[in-house]
């Protein structure tokens, strides 16, 4: 038996989405088309959904279930997101004026968790393993995102193939180092904090510097002649070695904040990480600095080693993620 699922990875800025087949017999999920598009290039949902459907040739009506994963908060007629979408997202009104199958929107980082529950996981196309510690199956594991914004998610597999989701937005987390951490780093981070908070009267969050626009913050820190950044061109710094500093920092904060989430959820099901800004940037997993970050904080280090760690490098995995949610929720 083939199911078809039509799923969403609808970030705050753009849209990718993707036909994707069930093979039961077998339990399998297979992309087979996806695409991606900048919110902007749609004057509404409709717009939006009328593209999508028109560039995968494929009409959400006739899928099995509909599964998107998306940034905000859905209330069950409209998708809400803090920073403000570029148009109303009334998903309730369109789906029953289009007839769509069952379907749900959740969590964007829902469907990265759910991705780590099906072969993907053990896919060197779809995840690479930064260790080579045993997965739990049924312990906790927890998904990072790294993008427009920082967003994290936990979940548990159960032994019947269903799973338990967590509420959280960690990504919000305030920022605090251990005193043992390196005296040279502690002074440059106390600068750096100074620095985040001349724009900013709030405190500091992990989301301000592992982030797109936190790259720009950074970049801004380190090289303050930079003009007219944006994410994109210093993503293009970075990749041609002209912002190293920029990476090393970033590295040692996505460490720091992935030593934070170790000692918050003690994962033995694994850490996931995922998002635009880690794909864009891959070679920081090879800084030592990432591994300081990880350890600045020696609290349970010992422990702390023996959970597995990787990045999901496929760009489907969030599409198949939902998918594996529509098949256990939906059908």
């Amino acid at each position: 038996m083939i199911k078809t699922l039509f799923t969403w990875d609808l970030g705050a800025t753009k849209c990718a989405a993707g036909l994707i087949e069930y093979h039961a017999a077998t339990d399998h999920y297979h992309c087979v088309r996806r695409c991606a598009l900048k919110l902007t290039a749609a004057i509404s949902l409709n717009d939006l959904i009328d593209q999508l459907e028109a560039t995968l040739d494929f009409s959400m009506a006739d899928a099995d279930a509909i599964c998107i994963g998306a940034a905000g908060i859905y209330d069950g007629k409209h998708l809400i997101l803090e920073d403000a979408y570029p148009y109303d997202m009334p998903f309730a009104e369109l789906a029953n004026q289009r007839t769509w199958p069952p379907f749900a929107i959740i969590h964007d980082y829902a469907p990265v968790v759910c991705a780590t529950f099906t072969h993907c996981l053990h896919d060197p196309a779809y995840t690479r393993h930064l260790s080579t510690c045993p997965i739990n199956p049924f312990g906790r594991r927890v998904a990072i995102g790294i993008g427009t914004g920082l967003g994290i998610k936990d979940g548990v597999l159960l032994a019947n193939g269903d799973f338990w989701l967590g509420q959280n937005e960690g990504g919000h987390i305030g920022i605090s180092l251990a005193p043992e951490t390196d005296a040279i780093m502690r002074a440059q981070h106390a600068a750096l904090m100074e620095f985040l908070a001349l724009d900013d009267a709030h405190p500091v969050t992990f989301q301000k510097i592992l982030s797109g626009a936190g790259t720009v913050r950074l970049q801004q820190f380190f090289y303050p002649t930079s003009q007219n950044l944006t994410p994109e061109s210093v993503g293009i710094a970075i990749r041609a070695g002209l912002a190293d500093k920029t990476l090393k920092a970033f590295a040692w904060y996505l460490g720091l904040f992935i030593g934070t989430m170790q000692l918050i959820f003690m994962p033995d099901g694994g850490i996931w990480i995922a998002g635009g800004v880690i794909m864009q940037h891959l070679a920081v997993f090879d800084y030592l600095e990432f591994q300081q970050g990880i350890e600045a904080s020696p609290a349970y280090l010992k422990q702390r080693k023996q959970f597995p760690l990787g990045i999901l490098i496929h760009h489907d995995n969030a599409l198949i993620g939902g998918a594996y949610y529509a098949v256990k929720h939906l059908l």
